[in-house]
């Protein structure tokens, strides 16, 4: 059984109607943003919903760890360990537009994974850094944490049999000692009044309740119970309050273990007081003709345009880190990238499709003619999809 999640919730209604007219059944699942696929008449991947990023295919235990942490709207929520990205931008969503998710992925080939992710799914309130999580330098006390630790995978072995092989347990040692030391770090920047969700991917105990036991032992954690999430998913409560066991059940959801935490003793935390007063000069960009919902500005680094949304603005002089680029400068204007939904143009003209042969048309290259000129947002119906060129009276899209 496939699962997928909208990642732009205010055109939800629209992106369904998307799919169906391409012959997708599906049916309310667990959460608002997340469906259950019932019929698939060729691969979600390769439909349109998933090719402008409009939606994003998961596993269903992978949704668990963002929803346990419940974070409220236009909270900061920092995900530690973030690649590739799908409960990231999970998390977006749950935050909204007003607020921020820090995503962090030490490793360079798996950052530009979660990058391109989270870029084709517009998750403009996320910002990523690049810092190996067990040092994470910003020294302030989160309300929201996700540390969902690299693991054994052995809940993964129906997909990857190999796995209980290549992670067999005179291996994972190392995988032990980095998890308490992202557990480490995780508590010393968790609020005393804040949430820490601690996730795998394996059955094993020493990665999973082990682990607890220590945190709770060595790092003054305390375990968060929640019977309603418990009853609400089905899963298995573990011997230690707050935590959970989604079992592994074939063609529906991949082994996850989930424990919910939180800091008891005061002592524990660090000054909220921390941000330094210098702060770094950038070269803002206006966009003063775009209309966009997320607040934020626009910067140029180089020749490129970032997009910082305004709760990152307090971290800049704190960490490094980048937005998402939305565009480039070409002599005296903005180019915005194609793929780019979230913003439009206040006053301009838009290129509307009604007809999904005609928008497939333009998507292998086909000539379709139109009477305006430049650079205009396209649609189809009501849905935004991005941006297209206009030469010669010929639509021209560069996917």
């Amino acid at each position: 059984m496939r699962y997928f999640r909208i990642t732009t919730p205010k055109y939800k209604v629209q992106i369904l109607d998307f799919l169906t007219e391409q012959g997708f059944e599906f049916s309310p699942s667990f959460h608002p943003l997340i469906f259950k696929l019932e019929r698939e008449p060729f691969l979600l991947g390769s439909s349109l919903a998933s090719y402008f990023g409009l939606i994003y295919i998961q596993d269903k235990s992978s949704f668990l760890p963002a929803l346990a942490l419940k974070p409220r709207k236009g909270s900061v929520v920092l995900d530690l360990c973030a690649s590739p990205g799908s409960k990231t931008g999970l998390l977006a969503s749950l935050v909204g537009e007003d607020g921020l998710v820090i995503a962090n992925e030490p490793n360079k080939s798996r950052y530009i994974t979660l990058v391109q992710n989270l870029k084709r799914c517009n998750h403009l309130n996320v910002i990523t850094t690049s810092y190996k999580a067990e040092n994470f330098p910003l020294n302030i006390n989160f309300e929201y944490i996700l540390l969902d630790v690299p693991c054994s995978g052995w809940g993964t072995i129906e997909k990857n049999p190999r796995v209980q092989h290549i992670w067999n347990e005179k291996k994972i040692s190392n995988l032990i000692f980095l998890q308490r030391k992202l557990l480490a770090r995780a508590s010393k920047i968790l609020d005393t009044n804040g949430v820490l969700v601690y996730s795998t991917c394996t059955t094993n105990k020493q990665e999973n309740e082990e682990q607890i036991s220590w945190a709770i032992d060595e790092l003054g954690l305390t375990p968060i119970e929640d019977k309603e999430f418990c009853f609400k998913f089905k899963l298995e409560e573990g011997k230690i309050k707050g935590t959970y066991k989604v079992p592994m059940v074939k063609g529906e959801s991949q082994g996850f273990f989930i424990a919910l935490l939180k800091k008891k003793d005061k002592n524990f935390l660090l000054s909220k007081n921390g941000y330094l007063k210098k702060k770094k000069k950038l070269d803002e960009v206006n966009f003063s003709d775009f209309d966009l919902t997320y607040p934020g500005k626009f910067f140029l680094f180089g020749k490129k345009v970032f997009f910082l949304p305004k709760k990152a603005m307090k971290f800049l002089s704190l960490i490094s880190f980048k937005g998402m680029d939305v565009g480039l400068v070409k002599g005296k204007r903005i180019e915005v990238w194609n793929r780019l939904r979230c913003i439009e143009k206040i006053n301009l003209n838009k290129i509307c499709f009604y007809d999904l042969r005609e928008l497939e048309k333009l998507l292998q290259g086909e000539q379709i003619l139109a009477e305006e000129k430049g650079i205009l947002p396209f649609f189809y119906k009501d849905l935004p999809l991005g941006w297209v060129k206009i030469r010669q009276n010929r639509i021209l899209w560069q996917g």
